[in-house]
Order: C-alpha cells, then sequence, then structure tokens
C-alpha cells in the first residue's frame, strides 16, 4: 500500500483551505501519531465517523497538539474539523505495514458494516476493505528465507601474513578480534533469520489452528460463549453470538483468513435475511446477555455497547439510541451482524481491552 501522504489526503478533503491552515493542522497531525496509544485510535471513531463525543475525552492528546499549533482549533467548537483530523490518523495507521490490520478492523467496526460515512468520501472504510482483503490472500505459509545458514567468512589472509611474517601481540590481537567479530556477525545474522523464520511460520500455525477451532466449532454446533447449542438460540440473535464467538477465539489480527466464509456456512440462508441490533439484542435472556457482555466495551463498537447497555438496564434500547443513533434502527442481515460482531470482538482482543 501506498504511503500515506497528510497533505495530500487534507487538501483533497478540504481544497480551498489556505496553505498555512494546512501547515498547521499537518504540525499537529506529527504530534498526535508519534505517541497515541490503541485506545486513543479507538476513540478517534467517534470523530471520523461524527457519532456524540465527549470533548473533555480529547483535551490532552489530540486538542492540544493542534490547538498548539493554531489557537483557533478547539474539538468542542468544530466537530466536522475534528472529525476529519481524526480520519486520517486512522488512515495514516491504516497505511502501515504493522498496524495496518489492526487500524483497518477498528475502523470497520467504528463504522457499522460499513453503514456509518466517515468524514471523508469513503475512503478510510474503502482502504480499511483493502487491507482485510489483501491479509487474507496469502499463500500457502513460508519462512522468510528458504535457507538459514552462517554467512559466509570473511576474507582475513592479510591479517594471518602479518602476524606470521612478524609475530607479535599487537598483529596477534588484531587476527583474533577480527575472527571473533566475523563469527559474531555471522551467528547474529544465522539467529535473526532463524527467529524471523520461526515468528512467521509460528503466527501462521497460530492462525491455522484458530481456523481448525473454528471449524469444529462450526461442526459441532456449540456456542463457546453462551456454553449452549447453537440451535438452541433464538434466531434473532444467532448470527450476533456466532460472531462474538468466532472473535473471542482470535489472539493475531486479522483472525483467520477463512472465518468470514466459516460465518457464511454456518448462517446458511437465514444469513441473509434482516434484522436490526436491537431486535437481535432482545432475542436473549438476561443469563445470556450477562455472558456475552464486555464492560470495557467502548460506545464506537456498537454491538458490544448493546450487549453491555442492555446486561445492566432493561430499557436499554432509549439509552442506546442517544450513544448511537445510527446504529439503532439499521437493518442488517444476519452475516453483516455477525461480521461486524466478530470484527468488534477481534478489535477488543487487538487493543488489550479484554
Amino acid at each position: 500500500m501506498a504511503e500515506f501522504n497528510f497533505i495530500e489526503s487534507y487538501k483533497l478533503l478540504q481544497p480551498a483551505t489556505d496553505r498555512a491552515v494546512v501547515d498547521l493542522r499537518k504540525s499537529g497531525f506529527d504530534q498526535i501519531v508519534k505517541s497515541i496509544t490503541w485506545g486513543q485510535i479507538v476513540d478517534l471513531g467517534r470523530l471520523a465517523f461524527n457519532l456524540p463525543y465527549d470533548a473533555a475525552v480529547y483535551a490532552e492528546w489530540f486538542q492540544k497538539p493542534l490547538h498548539d499549533a493554531d489557537p483557533h482549533f478547539f474539538v468542542a467548537q468544530d466537530a466536522a474539523e475534528a472529525g476529519r483530523i481524526a480520519v486520517l490518523v486512522l488512515r495514516h495507521f491504516v497505511a502501515q505495514g504493522q498496524t495496518a490490520t489492526t487500524a483497518a478492523l477498528i475502523a470497520l467496526a467504528s463504522s457499522y458494516a460499513g453503514k456509518r460515512p466517515a468524514l471523508d468520501n469513503g475512503e478510510l472504510v474503502t482502504r480499511s476493505r483493502d487491507v482485510i482483503a489483501a491479509s487474507s490472500k496469502k499463500a500457502a505459509m513460508t519462512a522468510p528465507s528458504a535457507k538459514i545458514g552462517i554467512p559466509k567468512a570473511a576474507d582475513h589472509s592479510a591479517k594471518k601474513t602479518e602476524m606470521t611474517n612478524a609475530f607479535d601481540a599487537p598483529r596477534t590481537a588484531a587476527l583474533a578480534e577480527a575472527l571473533v567479530q566475523d563469527l559474531r556477525t555471522g551467528s547474529e545474522a544465522a539467529v535473526t533469520a532463524l527467529s524471523d523464520a520461526y515468528l512467521a511460520l509460528r503466527q501462521d500455525n497460530l492462525r491455522l489452528a484458530e481456523e481448525i477451532d473454528m471449524l469444529w466449532w462450526h461442526v459441532g454446533d456449540w456456542s463457546n460463549a453462551l456454553d449452549i447449542p447453537r440451535t438452541s438460540i433464538s434466531k434473532k440473535s444467532v448470527g450476533l453470538v456466532s460472531g462474538v464467538d468466532l472473535g473471542a477465539m482470535v489472539k493475531f489480527s486479522p483472525g483467520p483468513y477463512g472465518a468470514y466464509g466459516i460465518l457464511k456456512h454456518s448462517l446458511g440462508k437465514e444469513g441473509e435475511e434482516t434484522t436490526s441490533l436491537v431486535e437481535a439484542v432482545a432475542g436473549l435472556d438476561a443469563s445470556q446477555l450477562a455472558r456475552l457482555k464486555l464492560d470495557s466495551a467502548p460506545d464506537v463498537f456498537p454491538v458490544l455497547t448493546a450487549l453491555r447497555l442492555a446486561s445492566a438496564n432493561r430499557d436499554w434500547a432509549g439509552q442506546f439510541a442517544k450513544m448511537a443513533p445510527d446504529a439503532a434502527g439499521e437493518k442488517l442481515t444476519h452475516l453483516e451482524l455477525a461480521t461486524q460482531a466478530f470484527r468488534e470482538r477481534v478489535s477488543m482482543t487487538n487493543v488489550g481491552l479484554v
């Protein structure tokens, strides 16, 4: 993926903005991305997708760098501009190799199956989908190098000749030091290559193991989260529960390549039927809600937020509508809802909230 260019991306969103303002925004942006945490990246979802937010949450780590560059900038007074900067911070991390899949999953989870528009004409969601799709196209497991060995030693014949012709302590020490350094350098290179190969194969094997667990989950027709057969779950809720079930199995972002196919196959034709999040949550009883809820779920993740609220308050729907007005009545297919729940649950693991 091409390297993210803040100035170019900002000017595409705000083409009439004065160059001096663009430079001020770039200065604040550079400071934000230097020290931002995954929890704060999740918080950016409120701004990026134009959701209700508390400006105090962003005062130090988001507003201050931008305000220091431009004293006229305040998060509380300009939700649209704050949202545009938040979108561009998210796109920055989606474009980074090491953070791409985690940031992409957070963005997709915050988009509520793509139903929420971000303040960038759809670019954030499109690029995030591309990152996740690309991760599923990986070929068979391979190590970074087909052959691992100690590199060929350097030529020390000149030092050896010097020592032979005039044997003394300095020349002997020089040859010994050169030989030891050569051995150390070669050994370090070999260990690094071996470590890289091991870690690559280990992660692939762990993801393969997760995928096998998911296949057994499908064959066994058992909800790990609720500890009951999946066939006994309300039809209104089985997609949601299935997504949470599979998402909880994932330890490495973005999860096994076949997770989405397993969800689709498990839901069958019913996966294409539509429902709302409120209806799906209403199909769960109090004990089931208690098992599914995550107290640390942020409100940018609507499925987990609805579960958290419903487990604590029988009249939760009104509160949820205020927190996530765009998600309360939005219709999704059961497969879309399952995919949304899966992405939210994986994101929770990725950012250390479970």
